[in-house]
């Protein structure tokens, strides 16, 4: 992506509690290979321990800009609204550049800010993937290679010009970037206690924008089990060291039955041949034509008209949905042939 010299990239960072991995991302960023300036913001969320005392002992010998905020009003964590106010920061540094977030627990790629700007010259937000630190076979990895299994069967059923040809399921905000224009657009990530990345992703496509998963843009994070964020990714692998049985995934069937639908919907939106797909999703002809009407292109309407199948999502325990997805991944793959 081509950046103006008068525009800036600015990256937000929420921290609480982090001085024992403060040091791995502060000295990740000062690796970076590219040339250019950057400023990390970081919004101190009610820390009691001494992170913001090393980042000011870091300062000195950081090659890039720093800019931190604080807030002591007690309460639990908030990681949306911890996050909404690092980006906040980041914006009014880069009111006009690029706007990039990650976590303070997480290593950024030496080329990640690079490997992010030449992903922006594809899309409008780019989200990274996401590689834990000291890996083990454990179920998580094994759920993780499941889900990017399933989204490449997903840009095999449905292909868009803008996706990595090397993808991966992740939709974290341990890596996420977009230009400053267009997270004001989105209104930023939504002040709630999780889940936060997977909305804005969700409104940046239903507002129409190309979401893309680059597997070229790399973050290592923590593979800690006690986090910051209720039920984020820290309580997620804890829960999954010592499963009562073996998790649940949506119905690769229904996933594909969606995939299909998607891509339906994209191409109807442009040709205007609607009746076909509203018998398809089991809705009135006249829904679907409002709809329509109110997206400014096809991954919009794709995103806000494709929900759940008539009959609904099934579930189906892992080991089956594994085998059931190697199946769907041939026909998928015969079927683009």
């Amino acid at each position: 992506m081509s950046i103006e010299p008068t525009s800036c990239i600015a990256i937000g960072v929420p921290v609480r509690n982090e001085a024992a991995r403060l040091p791995r991302l502060l000295a990740a960023l000062d690796r970076q290979t590219s040339p250019l300036p950057f400023t990390l913001c970081i919004f101190f969320d009610n820390c009691e321990d001494d992170s913001a005392r090393i980042v000011d002992d870091w300062r000195p010998r950081l090659r890039y800009r720093l800019a931190t905020q604080s807030q002591s009003s007690g309460g639990s964590a908030n990681a949306g609204a911890a996050r909404r106010q690092a980006m906040a920061l980041a914006l009014a540094h880069a009111p006009h550049g690029v706007l990039l977030t990650t976590d303070a627990d997480s290593e950024p790629a030496v080329d990640w800010i690079d490997a992010n700007l030449a992903a922006l010259d594809k899309a409008d937000v780019i989200a990274g993937r996401i590689v834990r630190t000291a890996p083990k076979p454990d179920l998580h990895a094994r759920l993780a290679a499941y889900w990017d299994r399933l989204h490449a069967v997903r840009r095999t059923i449905d292909p868009v010009v803008w996706e990595a040809q090397a993808s991966h399921h992740w939709t974290s905000g341990a890596s996420f970037a977009c230009r400053s224009q267009v997270y004001r657009d989105l209104d930023g990530f939504p002040a709630i206690a999780n889940g936060e990345d997977a909305s804005f992703a969700d409104r940046a496509a239903r507002a129409g924008y190309r979401l893309r998963r680059d597997a070229d843009v790399v973050v290592r994070t923590s593979s800690r089990r006690q986090g910051r964020a209720q039920h984020g990714f820290a309580a997620t692998l804890a829960a999954l060291d010592a499963p009562s049985s073996m998790p649940e995934v949506t119905h690769p069937e229904d996933e594909a039955w969606r995939f299909r639908m998607q891509a339906e919907a994209r191409t109807v939106h442009r040709t205007g041949a609607l009746i076909a797909l509203a018998c398809a999703l089991g809705l009135r002809r006249r829904e679907v034509e409002q709809v329509a009407s109110e997206c400014i292109n096809g991954e919009a309407f794709a995103a806000r008209i494709v929900g759940a199948p008539p009959g609904g999502m099934r579930t189906v325990g892992l080991p089956h949905a594994e085998a059931l997805l190697t199946r769907l991944g041939v026909i998928a793959l015969a079927g683009a042939a």
